[in-house]
């Protein structure tokens, strides 16, 4: 009978592959000491490969959400830091405009208009703040420098684009008119006074909405047309104090009165506010009449011109690629009779060049937060928000108030209190303020998002540790076992290789 295993050739017939076996799992567990993994394939882990994947999956997609949501929360507080310290300015200005601020200069420009011109020029740079290559307020073309620079908004390109400065003198031609009575003509004989508007009543200039007078000896008769037309007949003689009053709509759709007082002869009175009662009915008429025309004089050099300026710089802030601003067909301007018309990129600066297509701002940009979470995270520069601030802005710095224009003060205060108006932001236009509201909801999503999502991750990550990863003191103790197995088995081993039958027996 032979004893296999301490026969000759016991130590040949062997399992040498187990040493090799046992020697490549020390080996591995080595690299799992080092790693804290449990194997560096998928297939390693057995049965718990199916749930590797699944998890490792469901991580990448939440660190996709993750890093999308870091970068549009950057975003979006640059943003609503700019937006803010826009209406800051919007602020700053009307306080800086108040009633009674105005102070003749050398330049013909108040400090006011110095401060709005430097805003202007801050504000502009805000819109265009970039991020990584990206235009926060451009709209879907994020690529897209929104908004040009100071100069070509002013004072145009110098070969054939008009500026903003141009499109309000050519404005103002128009409103003023030829004579410089807002489109209107004056006259009458005899004891009779008349105002009109132009013939073919032109959108420029004043309309004729009404009058009235609170004498007796003043016959009045107002006529709608259009065009509409005012006739004044004095039948009596006036008393002292007594008046007329003429209703007048501006271009920017506001209404002035204009109110002529009626005072004794040898009295004192402005020119343009109030006429001397005479000794008869057409000299009376005559003194009428030419304050009448000094009276709509001084309105067309004041509120009008003011008003002129201000729809010229709305209109010029309206504009965009798809949509030019408005401009009065001419020249000559003085006389256009037909309604302002789109100019073209060729002969118009268009101050925004983003996205202007139709929709809101916001969704321009959106960011991806969860399976079926979109977050509106977008901008434009051509917001009305945006478009009132800087035609408030622009129409200040442009505008220019000479010392020597005994009009100026008046002037200066009727375009100030537009702007104060306009920069209230009145009932039913959009204020600054709701721009930061949305951004900070947007931001408020992003953030409840984050916050769900990272829990979701710290979860997960935990689950897949324990199916991945490994201890220290698990594969330690592994490791120990198996070098006593070794050593054990390279023992026996070596006593077995030595052994015969003679040593046997």
């Amino acid at each position: 009978m032979t004893i296999t295993a301490t026969g000759t050739g016991a130590y040949r017939s062997a399992k040498p592959n187990q040493f090799v076996s046992s020697r490549a799992q020390f080996d591995d567990l080595q690299r799992q000491l080092a790693t804290k993994k449990k194997s560096e394939t998928f297939a390693g882990l057995g049965m718990d490969r199916g749930r590797s994947l699944d998890l490792n999956n469901r991580l990448s997609t939440l660190e996709g959400y993750l890093t999308g949501i870091q970068r549009a929360d950057v975003n979006l507080k640059l943003a609503t830091q700019a937006v803010e310290n826009f209406a800051k300015m919007t602020r700053e200005t009307v306080s800086d405009t108040r009633a009674g601020s105005y102070q003749p200069s050398s330049t013909g420009r108040t400090a006011p208009q110095v401060l709005a011109e430097e805003k202007f020029k801050q504000a502009l740079d805000l819109l265009n703040t970039n991020v990584n290559g990206r235009y926060l307020f451009s709209g879907r073309t994020a690529n897209e420098l929104p908004v040009v620079d100071y100069s070509l908004i002013m004072n145009g390109d110098g070969a054939g684009k008009a500026g903003l400065k141009q499109l309000i003198s050519e404005r103002r031609e128009a409103d003023l008119g030829v004579d410089g009575f807002g489109r209107l003509t004056t006259g009458g004989s005899g004891t009779a006074a008349t105002i009109a508007k132009e013939p073919g009543n032109p959108p420029y200039g004043f309309d004729l909405i009404g009058a009235s007078a609170s004498s007796a000896a003043l016959t009045v008769n107002y006529t709608a047309g259009p065009p509409a037309d005012v006739a004044v007949d004095v039948v009596g003689t006036p008393l002292p104090g007594e008046t007329l009053t003429i209703r007048l709509k501006l271009p920017d759709d506001t209404v002035e009165e204009i109110t002529l007082t009626a005072r004794a002869e040898g009295t004192d009175g402005t020119a343009h506010g109030s006429f001397a009662i005479g000794p008869d009915n057409a000299t009376t008429a005559m003194r009428l009449r030419e304050t009448i025309d000094a009276a709509l004089s001084r309105e067309a050099n004041t509120t009008l011109s003011a008003a002129s300026a201000q729809v010229a710089a709305e209109n010029f802030f309206a504009g965009s690629p798809s949509n030019p601003p408005l401009r009065v067909p001419g020249p000559p301007f003085d006389a256009a009779s037909t309604a302002p018309a789109p100019g073209t990129d060729a002969n118009t600066v268009i101050w925004y060049r983003g996205d202007d297509a139709a929709g809101s701002a916001r969704a321009t940009s959106s960011v991806q937060v969860d399976q079926s979470q979109l977050v509106a995270t977008g901008a434009r520069a051509n917001e009305q928000a945006f478009r009132i601030g800087l035609a408030q802005f622009a129409v200040l710095a442009a505008e220019t108030f000479q010392a020597s224009d005994p009009n100026s003060e008046a002037r200066y205060e009727a375009l100030t209190e537009r702007s104060r108006n306009a920069l209230g932001y009145p009932p039913g236009t959009q204020n600054p303020s709701e721009i930061i509201v949305e951004l900070g909801t947007a931001q408020t999503a992003l953030a409840q998002a984050k916050e769900r999502h990272t829990a979701t991750k710290n979860y997960l990550t935990t689950t897949l540790d324990g199916i991945e990863n490994v201890t220290t003191e698990e594969v330690a103790v592994q490791i120990l076992a198996l070098q006593n197995q070794l050593q054990a088995s390279y023992q026996t081993t070596s006593i077995l290789s030595k052994l015969s039958l003679t040593n046997y027996l």
